[in-house]
Order: structure tokens, then C-alpha cells, then sequence
């Protein structure tokens, strides 16, 4: 796996919030492009040497699968709502992470919730369409239209002038970072942002779902061509490239064949790694998957009424 942290002499310059900033910025002057170009570079290396895979590989891992659903699902009873399971719900130990509300309910908006869809959504612009504007009202506009974040933004609009500023001010380093980091890619790499999966198990009382930030390339059967980009915004590394595969996992059972290749991209700090899927991977995840159902089964904390765990 690549992993490089950009000197802060390479970062683009940014100027403070209030003032004219981002697509009035010459690009010519936004510093280097090698941390973007590298990217790009390392997504496309090898690309005339996809590998293939074994066509029974998705049904392998779906069965392995099959088995610790259906355990969680008898004990919850047939007449229990879907249980949808995102990658904060597999992963986390907490009690908040496997009842997400208790968390919604103690803080319904988190400094870490507020910057990971701020700044996704800023990413899903620049990868649309190249620029910003100001970033907190780029940013706001977007969410606008998505009725689950919409008393988000109203939170956002009743700020203070000083809390919003102060709000503007933490994308600052998120901005410059994901300028230097985002690919420019070509319209036939086909990038799409914000893809959904959603995989049914037990007869569709178990949902194993995720949400790409960006999927480029188009899928051919038995073999791996598709590259998808991660985001994160805070926390460890470690786990934000778990839950990349994990996702990774989820595209081989909706396509039968795994992503050629995964970018991780952290926009707080400027880092980014590029690796391979291979089925070690796969199997990592399925393996750690299997053993959180089961552990769901087991405990108390499987509740029927639990939501989809993604952000």
C-alpha cells in the first residue's frame, strides 16, 4: 500500500473564510499537482493487467455470509423490521454505535458528523464539476436537497454569524487538502459519487449496506475493473480503510467480481494510500463481518428497531 503525507509546502495556499476564495484562485498557483497526479497514476498502473477472478468467488463469500445472518435474524424473529448495517455499525463497539439514536439523541449533530457532510459534499462538487464557490454555502446548497440532512442545515443556517464563521474556518484545511488530493478524471472513466449498496441476506431481514464516495470505470464480468474512492475526514486510519473494504466486498457481491483497485483519501491531514483488492482482503472482511452478526445474535443490543448505520 502507498501512503504519502504531503509536505505543508505543497499544499495549496487558501485564504481566510470571508474572503474570495477557490475557483478565483489561479490553479497555476494553488501549488503542485503531484499529490492529485499521483493518485490518478497509481489508480491507473496495471490497468492493462486487471486480474481475474474466480466466477464462484461471490458465492463463496454471499454463503459464508448467509450463515451468521440467518443466526441474528432467527433470534430476532421474522416479524422484525430489516436490520440495515452500515460499516459505523460493523465496526463499532460502542453502545452508540449499535443503537445509533441514543448518540443522535445525546448530540444530534457532532462536530465529526457536521464536517463529514460538509466536506463530502464539497468532494462530490469538485468531482462534478471542478470548483467551489465558498465552501460552506456550496456545501449547504448541496445538502439541500437531501431531505435527511435538511434539519442539518437549518441548524447550520440559525447559526451565529461567529459560529458559522468559526464552522467556515474548520473546512479550510479540508478544502486545500482535497484540492491537492482529487483525480481530475476524464468523462470515460465514468466517475459516479455517492453510489449506494445495499445487500439483502436471510431473506432481506438482514441488509448489509454502504455508500461509495466515488466509483469510477464500469463493471466487466470476471474482471476487476472497477476503482473506488474513500473519504474521510477525521479519525483513525486504520479503520476508515476497513470500512474501504468492506465496501469492496459489498461491489463483489452486487457485481460478482471486486473492485480492481481502492484510494483513500484523509482530507484532514492530506494523506492518501492506493492498494489492490485481492481476496485476502475479501475474505478478512467477511470473516470480521460474520463475527459481528454473531455477536449481534448474542447480544441484547440486536434491536429491531435499529436503522440504516450509514452516514
Amino acid at each position: 500500500m502507498v501512503l504519502v503525507t504531503p509536505r505543508p509546502d505543497s499544499l495549496a495556499p487558501w485564504e481566510l473564510p470571508g474572503t474570495a476564495v477557490n475557483q478565483q484562485v489561479d490553479e497555476r498557483a494553488a501549488g503542485p499537482r503531484a499529490a492529485r497526479d499521483e493518485v490518478l497514476a497509481l489508480l491507473r498502473d496495471g490497468s492493462g493487467r486487471r486480474p481475474r477472478f474466480d466466477p464462484g468467488l461471490s458465492g463463496g463469500l454471499r454463503a459464508w455470509l448467509e450463515d451468521g445472518a440467518s443466526e441474528l435474524a432467527s433470534v430476532r424473529g421474522d416479524d422484525a423490521a430489516p436490520l440495515y448495517l452500515g460499516p459505523r455499525l460493523l465496526w463499532g463497539t460502542s453502545a452508540a454505535a449499535v443503537h445509533p439514536a441514543s448518540a443522535v439523541a445525546a448530540d444530534p449533530f457532532p462536530p465529526e458528523l457536521v464536517t463529514s457532510c460538509l466536506i463530502r459534499a464539497l468532494f462530490r462538487q469538485l468531482v462534478t464539476t471542478g470548483r467551489w464557490g465558498d465552501p460552506l454555502a456550496d456545501a449547504l446548497d448541496a445538502l439541500r436537497v437531501e431531505p435527511d440532512r435538511l434539519a442539518l442545515v437549518t441548524w447550520i443556517d440559525e447559526m451565529s454569524d461567529p459560529a458559522r464563521a468559526a464552522l467556515s474556518a474548520t473546512l479550510v484545511p479540508h478544502v486545500a487538502h482535497l484540492r491537492n488530493l482529487t483525480p481530475r478524471f476524464a468523462t470515460s472513466w465514468l466517475p459516479r459519487t455517492n453510489d449506494r449498496v445495499a445487500i439483502p441476506l436471510a431473506g432481506g431481514r438482514v441488509v448489509l449496506s454502504g455508500v461509495f464516495d466515488l466509483l469510477v470505470g464500469a463493471p466487466v464480468p470476471g474482471t476487476a475493473t472497477l476503482c473506488a474512492l474513500g473519504l474521510t475526514t477525521g479519525g483513525r486510519w486504520a479503520q476508515a480503510r476497513t470500512a474501504l473494504h468492506y465496501l469492496a466486498l459489498l461491489e463483489t457481491l452486487r457485481s460478482g467480481t471486486p473492485p480492481f483497485r481502492v484510494a483513500l483519501l484523509h482530507s484532514a491531514f492530506g494523506r492518501y494510500g492506493v492498494e489492490d483488492v485481492i481476496e485476502e482482503h475479501l475474505r478478512a472482511i467477511v470473516s470480521h463481518v460474520v463475527l459481528r452478526l454473531s455477536e449481534l445474535a448474542h447480544s441484547e443490543a440486536s434491536d429491531p428497531e435499529t436503522g440504516d448505520a450509514d452516514v
